[in-house]
Parts: C-alpha cells; sequence; structure tokens
C-alpha cells in the first residue's frame, strides 16, 4: 500500500490541473459493462493458491468535471476467489466468491483520431452475495460459513481498482475496452489476511447524455 501512495497522489495532483472544459457538449455518460475476471487470494494465510477465471457484468456512469477529467461509478456483478487455495493449518480448497462491486474511479481522458483512451484510479466498495468452497477431493460446494477451519467471512470488501480504457467513437455512442486491477484491501474472512486480488477485461459500451 504504501508503495501505491505515491503514485495515487500524483495522479490525485495531475487530474486537479486538467483544465475546464471550454464546451463539453455531452458531461455525462451512461453504459454497459461485460466481460471475464482473473482473480485469487492472497496475504499471511495463504500458503497455496492458484488464480482462475470468472465473469463481469454491470452498468456504468462518467460525469465530466473538465473536459479532460471525469468521475465515474460503476456497478458490478463480479465472481473472485482462487483455486488451490490452502490456508494455515487447512486442507487446499477451490474458493468462489460473488460480489455487487461499486467502484468510484477519478480519472483523465484523452482524445485523438476518433479514439479516446482514459486512466484512472479510484476507491471501491464491494458487497458479497454468494461464498462457496469446494474441496480438491470432492465436487461438491458447500457454504462458507458451514465449512470447518474457515472463520466467519466478511460480507464487504474495500479495494483500490486503476486501470485504463480505448474507447472508439461510432457516431453517437463509444464501444471500448478497459484492463483494471483490483487490489483488496479487505479480509475475506474474520482477521485471516486473506485478500481478494483480480484482474477484470470487459467490453464497455456507453452514450453520451445531456447537453
Amino acid at each position: 500500500m504504501k508503495r501505491l501512495a505515491p503514485f495515487a497522489v500524483a495522479l490525485a495532483l495531475a487530474l486537479a490541473g486538467a483544465p475546464r472544459a471550454v464546451a463539453q457538449t455531452s458531461p455525462l455518460r451512461l453504459g454497459l459493462t461485460g466481460g471475464a475476471t482473473t482473480s485469487s487470494v492472497g496475504g499471511s494465510s495463504v500458503t497455496l493458491g492458484n488464480w482462475k477465471w470468472g465473469g463481469v457484468a454491470g452498468a456504468f456512469g462518467q460525469y465530466f468535471l473538465a473536459r479532460e477529467t471525469y468521475l465515474g461509478l460503476d456497478a458490478n456483478w463480479v465472481q473472485k476467489g482462487g483455486d488451490n487455495v490452502a490456508v494455515s493449518n487447512g486442507e487446499v480448497q477451490d474458493l468462489n466468491l460473488e460480489y455487487i462491486e461499486l467502484p468510484l474511479t477519478i480519472g483523465y481522458t484523452q482524445s485523438f483520431s476518433g479514439w479516446q483512451s482514459n486512466l484512472y484510479i479510484g476507491l471501491a466498495l464491494s458487497f458479497q452475495i454468494s461464498c462457496k468452497v469446494q474441496g480438491a477431493a470432492s465436487s461438491n460446494t458447500a457454504e462458507c460459513d458451514d465449512t470447518a477451519g474457515l472463520a466467519r467471512k466478511n460480507t464487504t470488501d474495500w479495494s483500490i481498482p486503476f486501470g485504463l480504457g480505448f474507447y472508439r467513437e461510432l457516431g453517437g455512442s463509444l464501444l471500448g475496452l478497459d484492463i483494471r486491477y483490483m487490489l483488496g484491501l479487505s479480509d475475506v474472512f474474520e482477521n485471516s489476511n486473506i485478500r481478494n486480488r483480480s484482474w477484470q477485461f470487459t467490453a464497455k459500451w456507453a452514450v453520451p447524455l445531456g447537453g
């Protein structure tokens, strides 16, 4: 976390100094997003863990404070967890998590030849809607709270999203690709030091609104 702090401060200062919009004709964008995730868990309590693939889908909005600066808010369903996860003094299990994720971001965008690029960072709050485990030697799944060796699950999760995206202007809408990393700040289970970490690769479609 300490290593990321200087980059976050530098980006925030750069965004704060971005020029104000002279003629922002569409200050608001709304859109849909969907794609794939690859996730795992880390922390001092994890002795083994592989990455696993999942899905992400939802909606988002962007409000332009200036021509090149915007605030973004997403509402996504997202799968996280990891395969072959082993915790201290525990058996190897697959961990399957689902969240409703609400990232709030601040971003910087540039336009060139019908394309737009953006770079952003922010803070996300997620609400866990499913937590299941599957033993390495069994095809049966069980709720996390019913599994021996796991502490009580936390139903909320804080994380830092940062990433970049590219959009193609289609004349009335935009179609793009976004790559995002989610750095988990919260323990998945109480007092466990097991934290989510995931990449999200999504397609985004947006429509400018307002004038």
